[in-house]
């Protein structure tokens, strides 16, 4: 029988709020510890946000759809880097790329920032059973003293193993046994784990880090045969974003893997179709083992007192812009699903504008938990919005990705604003800027033309410059004043 105590469950798309008790002592007693609430992580890798909750004509996604008329979703999430290392290390650490100079894939948070609490280590700290199972770091090594036992992923051995063997790599598959696919089995074991978390007095964190639809698309026949291949659409656009650098947009991921034609160069229309048409399928793959999940929690008993949590590392592009997969500072790889539930919400199955990052997930967690920061935090929690999810919020929220162009190192410094996306492309060494970016999302959703060069546009290129400079301690000091002038009238008012 599950124990008493509020439970928090994570997975990859944000809803819910909760007044959840005051931290205990690391060395609380079991039934003090019944007292604080429980913490289920699941992240779903390269999803963009092509989910029927969010408007995607033909997704078979039932279980995250349900999920969603239960909880919070938010429209407007976005990552930090859209590159999984990086963004899992803004997850974890509560920080941004420029603080933790975390911006490629072979960088460990171990080793860069090893004195930083990450968000399992705070966990841990106070009381906690940490366990990740899939993937949640990038590296599965990563901050491994953050865990309570060594972090399990069947889908790191497979992969160690057809690297030794020189297996072939094909960029999507169709299988017959969906229990013979790796993260089938990482889910069952996180199955197992909740059915002995749940007997436990102890509060547990439990990560659960999908790796579908990642490439390659692998996923069951039945997944596949879901959709008809005449109904998927393509592209809104396939040709490079008007007056954009040659460079802002890159595909190399995707030529890392067999079964294509020769590469690289540009992807053939039967190619492309068959990688979308897997896109949606391991998606759909995905959504079933989100659904077990759940269901697990419903049949433990665990509804009335578990936070649920859903959430992306990052978008990726499918033949959009001429590119393939993620590392840009496109609309499609910055935009993440995210989506939070808690027992007893006021109005579930609401969505919000509100602008959000994945550097806000830490303090929400800690703030529903009752911890204290263990150090700054980059992010705001985002708890007020669970109670009110129209408020007034974070005006603009920041992404990043490197580039190095003719011997140049750049950074692509991004500001995401309710209607606008910028890009400032400055080199490292000197700090100037080598190129701008605007694209205006009430006339041109699909990132079609740049308009930094247009005088119409002026203003709105000086004004999320002024963003850029003043950063998310900036964006973060004028929410602050505005709901500190919202309360102050408010008490005037009564």
């Amino acid at each position: 029988m599950a124990k008493p105590g509020v439970f928090i469950t994570l997975i990859l798309i944000l809803s819910g709020s909760l007044t959840c008790a005051e931290a205990q002592p690391e060395d609380a007693t079991p039934a003090e510890n019944t007292q604080r609430p429980n913490i289920l992580l699941i992240s779903i890798d390269d999803l963009r946000p092509d989910l029927g909750s969010y408007g995607h004509p033909i997704a078979k996604t039932p279980s995250l759809d349900s999920f969603a008329q239960s909880g919070l979703l938010f429209e407007q999430a976005y990552t930090q880097q859209a590159i999984c290392g990086p963004s899992r290390a803004s997850l974890m650490t509560g920080l941004r790329p420029p603080t933790t100079g975390i911006v490629r894939l072979e960088q460990t948070v171990s080793s860069i920032v090893p004195k930083v609490v990450t968000l399992n280590k705070i966990f841990k700290k106070n009381g906690y059973e940490t366990i990740s199972i899939g993937k949640i770091y990038h590296d599965i090594n990563d901050d491994s003293d953050g865990w309570s036992k060594a972090p399990y992923d069947v889908s790191y051995g497979i992969r160690r193993a057809r690297e030794q063997a020189g297996t072939p790599r094909p960029a999507y598959e169709s299988w017959d046994s969906k229990e013979l696919l790796p993260d089938a089995k990482n889910v069952n074991h996180a199955l197992d784990e909740l059915d002995r978390l749940s007997q436990q007095h102890n509060p547990f964190f439990l990560a659960v880090g999908l790796h579908s639809p990642h490439l390659p698309f692998r996923a069951p026949k039945s997944d596949w045969d879901k959709y008809n291949p005449q109904q998927i659409p393509p592209p809104p656009t396939t040709e490079q974003q008007s007056d954009a650098p040659d460079w802002a947009v890159v595909a190399w991921e995707i030529w890392r893997y067999d079964n294509l034609p020769p590469k690289p160069g540009p992807m053939p229309l039967l190619e492309s179709n068959k990688l979308r048409h897997g896109y949606l399928a391991a998606i759909s793959f995905a959504d079933g083992l989100v659904g077990k999940i759940l269901n697990k929690v419903s049949n433990l008993g665990l509804d009335d007192n578990t936070i649920v949590v859903i959430w992306s590392d990052h978008g990726f592009k499918l033949g959009d812009h001429g590119g393939w997969a993620k590392h840009s500072t496109v609309e499609l790889d910055i935009h993440i699903p995210m989506m939070i539930r808690v027992p007893g919400m006021t109005a579930p199955g609401t969505r919000t504008a509100a602008l959000v990052e994945t550097v806000d997930i830490y303090p929400t967690l800690i703030d529903l938990a009752g911890l204290s920061e263990p150090h700054v935090l980059q992010g705001t929690t985002m708890r007020p919005l669970l109670n009110k999810p129209q408020q007034i919020w974070k005006q603009a929220v920041f992404a990043q990705y490197p580039r190095r162009v003719k011997k140049q190192l750049l950074m692509g410094e991004t500001v995401r604003s309710r209607r606008y996306r910028y890009t400032a492309w400055v080199e490292k060494l000197s700090g100037q800027i080598v190129a701008q970016e605007l694209y205006d999302h009430a006339s041109d959703p699909i990132e079609g033309t740049n308009v930094a060069n247009d005088t119409d546009y002026l203003p709105e290129l000086k004004r999320h410059e002024k963003l850029r400079l003043q950063g998310w301690q900036g964006v973060r000091k004028t929410l602050q004043e505005k709901r500190d002038k919202q309360a102050t009238e408010h008490q005037m008012i009564l």
